[in-house]
């Protein structure tokens, strides 16, 4: 067989082929060639899904008259001198593939002017034939018009998707183009109607607003931060703005758009235990990092990249993306991110569209929401404390007034204490005593003409505090009983809230501010345990002896799950042996395990370690946890006020996420102008 050197219009088509895919791909590459000019504002029409039209206009640098010709020329480019080049890249585009591949399967038409020039230039190329170049008045900056998409390659077009489909397709990439550029204002028009129009503002929570809606954007985690020559910012979204695939995860390395299963990977390590199991966290996150540590020339369309040093990048990488998180508290999660205010900007037809689609008024309220203030019921006249005889409230016009415990003040209404300031802080009265054996109430006899929930006993009924002996590892006392919170001393109110009581022994039902919380009460506990468990086993003090050993009775296959992991539980603060031919010993367990059912825990620990048996040694050492911390506070358990409240105080104070370690959400919010709309109180 004869070798032979193919002609100019067959390598152009086979060269289009690697860089041509489809109307989305041509976008994408326009789209770069804007960015790469500097573009303030990009423009995207569509046809028929871009198969018949598609229309790209930008007002960046715009091309020399005597050098649009040359930009359709093969490997033709600014943006590179030499070889040298390629280990510092600093831009999108850089080959000079782009348009000569586009021209070589479509009829372009480019128009495009600098600002200096006093006419633009227009070119013109039909399937890869030169038609000509001539001058134009047109603004500044550069239009490309690309029609009948593989018009002369019939085999490439029957491979294309209904309009519809690769419409999508183009939606999801100017999606991205605005979360990875937000100080760019970014229009698509699909068949005469406009679909994305964002601000160009630089926040990226108004590049979120632009294209998820209001409700989304509020909820997504922001951050900035830096390690060294290592930067990431951009948003987090986990919990209920968790997805079921990975297709929500926007990257941008050094402006670039990529898919990158590193990533993904130091995502969602830095998420776990905030997504559900099954549900991966979106993002819109850029990375910018030395350009000599990437390669971004691996892939025809580069969509992909490799790191020098992939190991630390991860790991770097995660650090990062944790720190979104670090100011993070199961009681101020759900109002920390603040509703995306409406940008003022001076582009009057960007603002107009904005206020055609987002509606003002959630925004308004949601910051209303934000200020913490007390029910109105609980201001009432100054002149209702001049008798405390008097009933706990009065008979007005439209019904009965409960009396509040408190006075109006100069500046709002201040709540009579029960409690007292010593030297140390804020100590609360107790409403009974510590006996041996546990908390005993007070009774209460109230004297006569008095009210007796509106007092509290003195000070010198407060039993002495005795020092509690410290524990050590390996300890022989009784351990505490799971179903038990930990109730400190002395409960510092860190939040204003009310609580209104318990539904179904499971939800503690909380009114914060102008919110609504329903917290489950089992989820909470169990990620505090977690979080407890987690600094012990970092402290070395996670285990405590049995006064008798626990003989558990096993499978021969279960004994060998759990002996193979002997070194790995140990570290967790279970210490096990083989006892017989199957059964096994167990002499420690942790701490915060308390009293519980050992058959049922061992069953949950070798289903865990028996499912992650392949998996790292983190992953292994975090399903322990997760195993022993189910151990909580149960679903229908009865708590008592005290509990209640210390469980609040431990939330309140811990950096703990708002999720369960497997995910599941601890909380549930209703703001007051949602319960309200809800009644048709107001629309």
């Amino acid at each position: 067989m004869a070798i032979r050197i193919l002609d100019a219009a067959t390598v152009g088509k086979i060269s289009a082929g690697e860089v041509v895919e489809r109307p989305s791909s041509v976008a994408k590459e326009l789209i770069e060639n804007s960015l790469d000019a500097g573009a303030t504002s990009i423009t995207v029409e569509i046809r028929d899904g871009g198969i018949s039209y598609l229309r790209v206009t930008d007002n960046g640098c715009g091309i020399p008259f005597s050098e649009a010709r040359m930009a359709f020329e093969n490997h033709a480019t600014s943006k590179l001198k030499n070889a040298d080049g390629l280990f510092d890249i600093r831009t999108l585009g850089f080959r000079g593939e782009a348009l000569p591949s586009i021209a070589a399967v479509s009829h372009v038409t480019m128009t495009t002017r600098t600002k200096d020039a006093e006419a633009g230039a227009k070119v013109e190329i039909e399937g890869g034939r030169f038609i000509g170049v001539s001058e134009t008045g047109c603004p500044e900056g550069t239009t490309i018009v690309m029609r009948d998409l593989f018009f002369n390659v019939p085999v490439r077009r029957v491979f294309l998707k209904r309009p519809v489909y690769e419409q999508g397709l183009i939606n999801e990439l100017l999606q991205r183009m605005i979360l990875g550029n937000p100080g760019v204002a970014f229009r698509l028009i699909a068949n005469s109607r406009t679909i994305y129009r964002s601000y160009g503002d630089g926040d990226v929570r108004h590049a979120a607003l632009s294209v998820y809606g209001r409700e989304c954007a509020q909820a997504l985690r922001e951050v900035n931060a830096s390690e060294g020559a290592f930067t990431v910012k951009g948003l987090i979204g986990v919990g209920d703005e968790a997805k079921p695939t990975r297709a929500q995860q926007c990257f941008f390395v050094n402006g670039r758009l990529i898919r990158c299963p590193l990533l993904s990977q130091a995502l969602e390590e830095a998420c776990r235990g905030r997504v559900t199991i099954g549900m991966y966290p979106m993002c819109a996150l850029a990375v910018t990092m030395p350009p000599e540590s990437v390669d971004i020339n691996v892939h025809p369309s580069k969509l992909e990249v490799r790191f020098r040093d992939e190991a630390a990048f991860r790991l770097t990488a995660q650090s990062l993306f944790q720190k979104a998180f670090a100011a993070e508290t199961m009681m101020n999660s759900f109002s920390a991110p603040r509703a995306p205010e409406m940008p003022q900007t001076t582009v009057t037809r960007v603002t107009a569209a904005m206020d055609q689609m987002i509606d003002p008024a959630p925004a308004a309220q949601a910051e209303k929401s934000a200020a913490v203030t007390l029910p109105q019921w609980q201001a009432p006249a100054a002149s209702r404390f001049t008798n405390v005889s008097k009933p706990a409230g009065e008979v007005r016009e439209g019904g009965f007034v409960p009396k509040p415990v408190g006075e109006v003040r100069e500046g709002g209404f201040v709540p009579k204490p029960v409690s007292e300031v010593r030297e140390g802080g804020f100590v609360p009265k107790p409403v009974g005593e510590v006996r041996e054996g546990g908390f005993v109430p007070k009774p209460s006899v109230p004297a006569a003409g008095t009210v007796s929930e509106n007092m509290a006993p003195a000070a010198k009924d407060v039993p002495a505090k005795e020092e509690a002996p410290v524990k050590s590892v390996g300890a022989s006392a009784k351990p505490e009983k799971a179903e038990q919170l930990e109730m400190p001393e002395t409960v510092v109110p860190k939040a204003q809230y009310r609580v209104i009581g318990t539904l179904f022994n499971t939800y503690i039902l909380l009114e914060y501010g102008d919110n609504f919380l329903m917290i489950d009460q089992h989820a909470a506990h169990e990620r505090l345990n977690f979080e407890k468990y987690r600094a012990m086993l970092d402290d070395g003090i996670a285990a405590q002896q049995l006064l008798a050993p626990y003989i558990i009775h096993v499978s021969r296959r279960e004994a060998d799950v759990l002996l193979s992991s002997k070194e790995l539980l140990s570290e967790a603060g279970y210490e096990i042996d083989a006892f017989g031919a199957s059964d096994i010993q167990v002499r420690a367990v942790p701490f915060v395990m308390g009293q519980s059912d050992m058959r049922m825990l061992f069953t949950e620990l070798i289903d865990e370690l028996d499912h992650l048996k392949t998996a790292e040694r983190e992953k292994r050492m975090a399903g322990i946890i997760q195993a022993s911390c189910k151990h909580a506070v149960k679903a229908g358990d009865r708590l008592t006020d005290l509990e209640i409240r210390s469980l609040l105080e431990q939330m309140t104070t811990s950096g703990a996420p708002p999720t369960c370690p497997h995910g599941r959400p601890v909380l549930r919010v209703m703001s007051k102008y949602e319960i309200e709309r809800m009644f048709k109180r107001v629309q």
